[in-house]
């Protein structure tokens, strides 16, 4: 998204008069990202900063997420509120402190992140 950003402040630097995110280049750089995240998101329930941080998105039950429910459900339905309600996110972010340490997204998504198994490495990496 920075990318994004970036290009909309450049258009706004460079054409005071025109909204700053009204042309189409300014999206491509957002558009790839998002397709990344959905790739990364399908394949393995994680997003690029959950990889990072070593967790995923499953059911509550522990099953794989569709990247549908991830999207929409625990992504876009939490926006949605925040935007028409400011305080949901508070209380979105209070729920963590329970015992299932879930936020109140992931109940309405009915899902929960855990710790992702580690790929194994090969013998050529550990040997090096």
């Amino acid at each position: 998204m920075l990318p994004s950003l970036f290009l909309g402040v450049l258009r706004c630097l460079a054409l005071p008069g025109e909204p700053a995110m009204k042309a189409p280049v300014v999206y491509v750089p957002a558009l790839l990202a998002l397709l990344v995240q959905v790739s990364l998101i399908r394949g393995t329930g994680a997003s690029l900063g959950k990889r990072l941080l070593g967790i995923r998105v499953v059911r509550s039950a522990g099953c794989p997420a569709g990247v549908w429910r991830i999207a929409l459900l625990r992504n876009a339905l939490p926006i949605a509120l925040c935007s028409y309600c400011g305080w949901f996110g508070l209380v979105d972010a209070l729920f963590v402190v329970g015992e299932d340490r879930r936020c109140l997204h992931d109940w309405m998504a009915g899902t929960r992140a855990v710790k992702a198994p580690r790929a194994p490495r090969s013998l050529a990496l550990m040997s090096a």
